[in-house]
């Protein structure tokens, strides 16, 4: 058998071996880019959820004993953070959105870094608008399903 006929095999068996000749990522890293791709969506039913009004969606998107804790405030519990985003009256949400700026998966916990923003109007008056930082730290439960257990941010401060 010849040096280039012998070749060609290895090259062969070794592209069969590995499934052809696209890398593949591991399973730990393509899990990864699943719960990353997962966490995002979530993230912005969240944000539809919020501008909507959807209480119910914004609960299944919180693990039972949450903690909620936005500026000068700690709410624990699904049922309290789901009254704390109720919308209230005299006023509307307009707009809402969560930039992931760094995303870390490790097994069934994530960290999320990111930047929120939120623009909302009180009655007649001029939509406002406000934006900072946020961290949440996300569970992943027997069902699948990526759901916030901890959940901080700021505002930025008053001029």
């Amino acid at each position: 058998m010849s040096t280039r006929a012998l070749r060609t095999i290895l090259v062969a068996a070794t592209l069969a071996g590995s499934g052809g000749c696209r890398a593949r990522p591991s399973d730990s890293a393509a899990s990864g880019a699943v719960a990353r791709r997962d966490i995002a969506e979530a993230g912005r039913r969240f944000s539809a959820a919020y501008v909507a009004g959807d209480t119910a969606t914004i609960g299944s998107l919180y693990t039972e004993d949450a903690v909620l804790l936005p500026p000068g405030a700690e709410i624990r519990g699904r049922a309290a953070i789901v009254r704390y985003f109720a919308p209230g009256p005299n006023r509307r949400q307009l707009a809402h959105a969560m930039v992931s700026g760094s995303l870390e998966v490790r097994g069934s916990t994530a960290i999320d870094v990111g930047r929120w923003s939120s623009t909302w109007q009180r009655g007649n008056g001029e939509p406002q608008t406000a934006g900072d930082r946020y961290l949440i730290v996300w569970l992943r439960g027997a069902d699948g399903a990526w759901r916030i257990s901890h959940d901080v941010w700021h505002r930025p401060p008053a001029d």
